[in-house]
């Protein structure tokens, strides 16, 4: 027999959940003995999932990236742009140098994707378990469920009562 795709598995899934919210079926899990670990990214963690990014444009030609990623380049130098070099490339020399070369073909002001950082991971150990569902008792079937229950422990019970000597009967 063939093993169930990963479609057909949430597929039935879902078809338990569901019929457990109408609480047609009881549903339970049970570990199977066995585990593996699982690297995922931690739930609750933020962080910036773009940087951005300043360069002088070289010109399409020149594969620029400002240009692959569509930015169009700027020919504006006001106050607020040499501040934003200075601060981008850290000292003025290098700052003067990067506006410099921006004069020729403009520049870029672009955001790029940066990858989650590693300690945003984490190692889970996940249990493999089974599902098992069965149809829900109605209520009639449930209560006399319970009075068999209590039937079949009763000489249990009575008999642990009898070796304590009668005490703690209410409890």
């Amino acid at each position: 027999m063939a093993e169930p795709s990963d479609a057909q598995r949430a597929a039935v899934r879902r078809a338990v959940r569901s019929l457990q919210k109408q609480e047609l079926i009881e549903v339970q899990r049970r570990g199977v003995g066995r585990a593996y670990r699982q690297r995922r990214a931690h739930p609750r963690r933020t962080y910036p999932r773009y940087e951005y990014q300043l360069a002088p444009c070289p010109g399409p030609e020149q594969d620029c990236s400002g240009c692959t990623v569509g930015d169009v380049a700027r020919f504006d130098f006001d106050r607020d742009v040499v501040e934003l070099f200075l601060h981008h490339f850290g000292d003025l020399t290098e700052a003067n140098r990067q506006l410099g070369r921006a004069t020729l073909r403009g520049w870029h002001w672009y955001s790029e994707e940066q990858p989650r950082p590693d300690s945003d991971y984490r190692t889970y150990k996940v249990e493999i378990t089974e599902l098992c569902a069965r149809r829900a008792l109605t209520a009639d079937e449930h209560a006399h469920a319970e009075q068999q229950l209590g039937e079949h422990l009763a000489p249990y019970v009575a008999r642990r009562r009898a070796a304590r000597g009668g005490k703690g009967e209410s409890g």
